[in-house]
């Protein structure tokens, strides 16, 4: 059984953040060759089923970067958590030194209610500027974000923690890139994390045993699967440990240049159904090595 493990955000959604027609036949053309199709992003489950609900498509979802697995019929396969201390010692320094964060749980998205307000005016008088095309396509996918499924606005982060739930993710966001560095440098010395970014202006967090290309082998070894002949699409950081795991990797024409030379070959953009000319391709590809 071959896996096409297809990242959402820059690669399956649209700019529209939308699944174009064109990709959900892709998807459906696959599933029907006996191929199964693995969702794997940074977003949460719930945010993930709502899309697809939208779509009339059915996967097996990897979320939070590898924090989850979900079946087609939203069956818990795997959860890794992090250690709450982690993350409250995570969050405090976030919220000290002014930056957005969200921290994900299985039930939904808390942010702080005034620093996503401050967030989103800085989104609003950035776009107002007269920026060069790669900032305004970073301050577009901002934009964006907020179109996820699921916050929940609270007045402070012990707020957070008085939930009693489990943490699978934390995001952390600013367009001063230096200010974003020195988050990932500070993170990067925590044993217990891996960091990683789906965009140019945020960073993530999740446990080490908790990546896309981890949670991809697990799914194949659970399924009695292969990833010999699997193919994997994405357009961004959180994606390369993935792409270390299949034989056909496939970055998004919109993707940089870092991401495109780890790759094996490059396909269209996300606004012009990159996606399903991926899946095509792979299909005819693997025809001929059948």
């Amino acid at each position: 059984m071959g896996f096409i493990a297809i990242d959402l955000d820059g690669t399956l959604l649209n700019d529209q953040n939308e699944i174009s027609e064109e990709n959900i036949k892709a998807i459906n053309y696959a599933q029907d060759k006996g191929i199964e199709v693995v969702i794997s992003t940074g977003r949460a489950y719930f945010d993930v089923k709502a899309i697809c609900k939208k779509a009339g498509i059915s996967t097996f979802v990897i979320g939070t970067n590898g924090s989850t697995i979900h079946t087609k019929d939203g069956r818990n396969l795997s959860s890794i958590v992090l250690d709450n201390e982690c993350v409250k010692s995570i969050v405090k320094w976030l919220d000290e030194r002014n930056y957005y964060y969200e921290v994900f749980t299985d039930k939904a998205i808390y942010t702080i209610k005034k620093a996503k307000e401050q967030f989103e005016n800085e989104i609003n008088s950035l776009k107002s500027k007269d920026l060069d095309e790669k900032m305004r396509e970073v301050v577009d996918v901002a934009e964006r974000q907020f179109d996820q499924f699921g916050y929940i606005l609270v007045d402070n982060y012990q707020n957070i923690f008085e939930q009693k739930e489990e943490f699978f993710n934390i995001l952390a966001c600013s367009f001063d890139m230096k200010k974003l560095e020195e988050a990932r440098d500070q993170f990067k010395e925590y044993k217990e994390l891996v960091v990683v970014s789906s965009a140019d202006h945020n960073i993530e967090m999740t446990s080490k045993s908790a990546t896309k290309g981890l949670a991809l082998e697990k799914l194949a070894y659970l399924l009695n699967g292969s990833l010999n002949q699997s193919m994997a699409i994405g357009d961004s950081n959180n994606d390369l440990s993935m792409f270390e795991k299949v034989r056909y990797s496939v970055a998004m024409g919109n993707a940089n240049e870092e991401i495109k030379a780890a790759c094996t070959t490059t396909t269209l953009r996300n606004d012009e159904n990159g996606v399903a000319n991926a899946i095509y391709r792979y299909m005819e590809n693997l025809a001929i090595i059948k």
